[in-house]
């Protein structure tokens, strides 16, 4: 008769305090991704215009250094869109919109964007930035900026130089942003 043995008995105390340590190893990130979580809900809560002004200034910072990056020899292309109003602006289709309301004497063609529809890439830019136009040849510069309140008088653009005007809203803030852009060779003559 052969006898048999019965297989070893496991060691479970052992493998109770390996779950165990494991256990807490996960516990420290859950909480701390939980506390984050409650801070950012609260924070959203409370003082959603800084948070968005903080969450957009970022945005922006790491829109221009992906650029700069991975495609640094070419120039930001922007798409010029239909003339409208608001209602226009608010179908957030890509475009900037040639805003009507802004035709006022010595006022530049206005073309305006949400800065949650594409807008926001203006806000990274600074004079002698070049861009193109999309369905054109023809190579922009940033020539001027101005900075104004929401639904300042549009007479504050008189006599920016360019051909036309870029306008969109800063994150968080009750500030609009107007960037002037001329034609290279116009630019440099």
């Amino acid at each position: 008769m052969s006898a048999t043995t019965a297989p070893p008995a496991a060691d479970t105390s052992s493998s109770r305090r390996r779950r165990r340590r494991g256990g807490r190893l996960l516990l420290v990130p859950a909480l701390v991704l939980v506390a984050g979580g409650i801070a950012l809900a609260l924070a959203s809560a409370l003082v959603p215009q800084a948070v968005d002004r903080v969450t957009g200034e970022a945005k922006v910072a790491v829109d221009t250094q992906i650029h700069r990056i991975f495609s640094p020899d070419t120039l930001p292309v922007i798409r010029l869109g239909d003339e409208g109003g608001i209602r226009d602006l608010d179908h957030c289709d890509g475009t900037f919109t040639e805003m009507v309301s802004y035709r006022v004497d010595d006022v530049l063609p206005l073309y305006a964007a949400h800065n949650f529809c594409g807008g926001d890439a203006i806000l990274g830019w600074e004079i002698g930035q070049r861009v193109r136009v999309a369905g054109s040849d023809t190579v922009y510069e940033v020539v001027d900026e101005r900075r104004t309140v929401k639904w300042a008088d549009a007479r504050l653009l008189q006599g920016m130089p360019g051909e036309f005007l870029l306008q969109t809203c800063f994150y968080g803030q009750n500030l609009m942003r107007f960037v002037a852009l001329a034609p290279v060779a116009a630019a440099t003559d």
